[in-house]
């Protein structure tokens, strides 16, 4: 347990090397948020989001709508290991502010979950801490950050994609990964559960 938390602590301290800013993304199930844990983040009113991960052997297909400010809705489906067809939604109960985190909470599928997120340090960095049952188990915590696109010059100017850095600790395991951002509305996602299965995925978002 100590070499995780301390293994934790050096990611984290990786993490906060790097460039400001940061963005929620589409979970590997469907709620906003970094990699598998949901943060205090909604999509828009009328923003309609597609992901398809695939997570130690099971394909993950999802679906979220922001129905109304600070409300989404979705559906997620399972297979083939283990076939399952699941419900998430999530509501905002406050925003983030200067001085106080955004709180939020939710259900994927039949886990429940609260979540406080909250920008740290004046340097982009963004926390996030919540407590569920099912999937999230008890205390979950989560650290993200942007990466800024590099120019390089090399006669013709070009730039890397901007890229969200994330570090999740659930369950008694870490993960960490990043979503790519090739445009607004597409980014694909690479990441490690406890440095034990790989996910990969892609999302889509469009405005209604």
């Amino acid at each position: 347990m100590k070499k995780r938390w301390l293994s934790f602590a050096c990611v984290m301290l990786v993490v906060l090397m790097f460039s400001v800013g940061a963005a929620a993304g589409t979970t590997v199930t469907g709620p906003t948020g970094l990699l598998t844990l949901p943060t205090a983040d909604a999509l828009a009113p009328g923003e309609l989001s597609f992901s398809y991960h695939v997570d130690d052997g099971d394909g993950i297909g999802s679906i979220s709508y922001g129905l109304i400010p600070g409300l989404e809705i979705g559906l997620l489906t399972t297979g083939p290991r283990h076939n399952n067809l699941g419900v998430h939604g999530k509501a905002v109960l406050s925003h983030e502010g200067a001085s106080l985190p955004g709180v939020a909470v939710g259900l994927c599928d039949e886990s429940f979950y609260m979540v406080a997120s909250k920008r740290l340090l004046g340097g982009g960095v963004r926390g996030h801490v919540g407590v569920g049952t099912g999937k999230y188990d008890g205390v979950f915590l989560g650290v993200s950050k942007m990466l800024n696109p590099v120019v390089v010059d090399s006669g013709q100017k070009a730039s890397t994609p901007a890229a969200l850095l994330a570090v999740e600790y659930a369950k008694g395991a870490f993960n960490l990964g990043v979503d790519v951002l090739l445009s607004p509305e597409v980014r694909i996602k690479v990441a490690t559960e406890d440095f034990d299965s790989l996910i990969l995925g892609v999302n889509f978002k469009v405005s209604l």
